[in-house]
């Protein structure tokens, strides 16, 4: 997500929905139905065109250029691993939320079956096996959704993934304003640090000081 400009609302690789209208915990409800978007948003940027401008009026032409050159070799090296990162996570989070409304349904209609049970022994004993029927279908259901989560659980790939993107978006601006290990480096050796950062952070490695020390 990236902050507003003049009172424009955050820009989300989300895209646009009506549930921007919608409260909060609303709009934080999972989806049910395919994901929406299937794919990531190719437009999806970290930096805000209108902002960038802003912020550099007055840079001299040269600084601007470097910037710009920056950012288009941070679009491929980064931008196209964020963004798959960062759909897969919100896919993920999607799928962790609605199992858990899930379970959570699973388990009033299994708390109200049983009532039903217990009031149906004491005046209608005759419905009893219905009731129980009923509550073998909903214990069968549990068990299917917790094999089916459990192959691939939904909460940890959404950690995951969130990491890895986040990640990501922290070597972003560190190259993009020359914090270390992109301080004492530049040209093609800077380009070629970032390009095996960026890669061992997506393949789940911690490449700090061994990115590092390789270009030193």
């Amino acid at each position: 997500m990236r902050p507003a400009v003049e009172g424009r609302p955050p820009v989300s690789q989300g895209g646009g929905s009506f549930r921007r209208h919608l409260p909060v915990w609303l709009r934080e409800m999972p989806r049910y139905g395919p994901f929406r978007p299937a794919e990531p948003d190719a437009g999806f940027r970290l930096l805000d065109h209108d902002q960038l401008e802003v912020v550099l009026q007055g840079v001299p032409a040269i600084v601007r250029e470097e910037i710009q050159e920056d950012i288009d070799f941070l679009e491929y090296e980064v931008m196209r691993l964020f963004r798959e990162r960062d759909h897969r996570a919100k896919a993920q989070q999607n799928r962790y939320r609605r199992q858990q409304i899930n379970f959570l349904l699973l388990s009033i209609i299994s708390t109200l079956v049983g009532s039903l049970q217990l009031i149906s022994l004491a005046n209608q004993p005759e419905r009893m096996p219905l009731f129980a029927f009923l509550e073998t279908v909903i214990s069968l259901l549990t068990a299917f959704l917790a094999a089916v989560s459990g192959r691939e659980p939904p909460q940890e790939q959404w950690l995951l993934n969130r990491r890895r993107a986040e990640e990501l978006r922290r070597e972003y601006f560190r190259f993009l304003t020359r914090v270390p290990p992109y301080d004492e480096v530049g040209g093609y050796q800077r380009r070629m640090l970032l390009a095996q950062r960026a890669a061992e952070i997506n393949r789940g490695l911690q490449p700090h000081e061994m990115a590092t020390g390789a270009t030193t």
